[in-house]
């Protein structure tokens, strides 16, 4: 019996140094099965790091220019109504002076001849004013005989 036992021992011995073999065999294609899945694992990682930023300088530069075209846009805008505000100023200014101007006229029209009467005559309807008939007449030896008008 101690033969067996001694095969039995020798078969236990193997298996044990079998099983430890296979152990730090299957320890080390783990480790390297776990440092290629690491490898794998970083390299995702840096692609998608550097797909993410890219899409951040992408988003940056829309965002960039949305905000460049609102900005210019209110440029434009602020430029456009102080245009038209200085135009309408200009204007407004201009017409103040022609109506004073027109008012002036007006006052002096009024004190040399504002009461005369003026209506239109004749076919043509030309132009003519009441004359005060028994007034006397001005002129140079009755060449252009002025006369007053009536009213005046």
């Amino acid at each position: 019996m101690s033969n067996l036992s001694n095969l039995a021992a020798d078969f236990e011995k193997k298996s044990k140094l079998q099983a430890h073999d296979t152990e730090k065999g299957l320890k080390i294609e783990f480790e390297r099965h776990e440092k290629f899945i690491e490898q794998a694992l970083r390299s995702s990682e840096l692609k998608i790091k550097g797909d993410i930023l890219a899409q951040n300088q992408r988003m940056s530069v829309l965002v960039l220019k949305s905000w460049l075209w609102i900005v210019l846009s209110v440029v434009l805008v602020l430029v456009a109504c102080s245009s038209v505000i200085w135009w309408q100023g200009k204007t407004i200014v201009e017409n103040q002076l022609e109506i004073s101007q027109q008012s002036k006229t007006l006052e002096e029209l009024k004190s040399k001849g504002g009461r005369i009467q003026m209506s239109t005559c004749g076919e043509q309807e030309q132009l003519c004013i009441k004359i005060d008939l028994e007034a006397k007449s001005y002129g140079n030896n009755g060449v252009y005989p002025w006369k007053i008008p009536k009213g005046y």
